[in-house]
């Protein structure tokens, strides 16, 4: 299967579907599932957005794209829609609407539950094992979402990792994950003190192929984990680099057939040059 990867998208979830639309359209391959690591930008009410995201709003529009393009219904965006088939899979960020997302975590007993207008959105509770099947390959995905709670700190925000949420990770009921999907770091991975000890504990613990996370910015970056088993990916920003194109390292492409068998990919093509600033409103795959 074919599994496209994004990190913090922070609204601009319509170029995220174009690109995996063109994509499609450039290989005659078919998109299977898609994988946002955080930071969706999931704010279907204006009045909810936090300091940062109205901060960023002020210069750059697109940062309120959910809740123009996903909070409700636009036979605009159903036709681009239609282009794909996959599910947008994501975890929560430190910037999204997390009493919306709380209220609809309560009312879902699945492992997934849907957020946009279109039932093309969903977010991944953490700690809650999810798998996905095409034909005879089949992914298990465990993710946590959110951010770490600071040593320094002594107030627990909504965008920091739940109590319940850390408890739940230890009852998991699996011993094993193919994919490890969060939006912050591994505790001391990046900057000393900064980022997650459940995500730690999760990758000595389930010892996952792959772990796809966000959040701190910058370019995209490989590395092999101390545990010696996963690769770990940081996808950059869906966003414009300085020349005014869509920020290489943004996109990538997870081609799954099994734990033995697998490889993954920055989607790095000439027609990614088409996604400017100026023009990506504009581009049809």
């Amino acid at each position: 299967m074919n599994i496209a990867v994004f990190a913090d998208i922070h609204g601009r979830v319509v170029l995220a579907f174009k690109l995996c639309a063109r994509w499609q359209a450039e290989t005659g391959q078919h998109i299977d599932l898609i994988l946002q690591a955080g930071d969706l930008g999931a704010f279907p009410d204006l009045g909810e957005l936090d300091k940062a995201t109205r901060r960023f709003a002020e210069k750059d529009p697109t940062e309120l794209g959910f809740a123009e393009h996903f909070a409700r219904r636009d036979p605009k965006i159903e036709v681009m829609l239609a282009h794909t088939t996959a599910p947008m899979v994501f975890v929560r960020g430190n910037h999204e609407d997390h009493r919306w997302l709380d209220e609809l975590e309560r009312e879902s007993a699945e492992p997934l539950f849907p957020v946009d207008a279109y039932g093309r959105i969903f977010c991944l509770k953490t700690g809650v094992p999810y798998v996905h099947t095409v034909g005879d390959e089949t992914i298990t995905i465990i993710g946590i979402g959110r951010i770490g709670l600071p040593e320094d700190s002594h107030k627990r925000e909504d965008k920091h990792i739940q109590p319940y949420e850390s408890r739940r990770l230890w009852d998991v009921g699996v011993d094993r994950c193919d994919v490890l999907l969060t939006h912050d770091t591994a505790l001391d991975s990046v900057t000393v003190r900064m980022g997650m000890q459940e995500i730690c504990d999760a990758l000595d613990l389930f010892e996952p192929a792959c772990h796809f996370h966000g959040h701190i910015g910058g370019r995209y970056t490989s590395r092999l984990d101390d545990n010696g088993i996963t690769q770990v990916h940081k996808l950059a920003d869906l966003h414009w680099s300085s020349n005014k194109l869509v920020r290489e390292g943004s996109m990538g492409m997870l081609v799954w057939h099994s734990e033995e068998e697998h490889r993954f990919e920055v989607v790095d093509a000439p027609w990614l040059a088409e996604y400017s600033i100026y023009t990506w409103q504009h581009v049809e795959p």
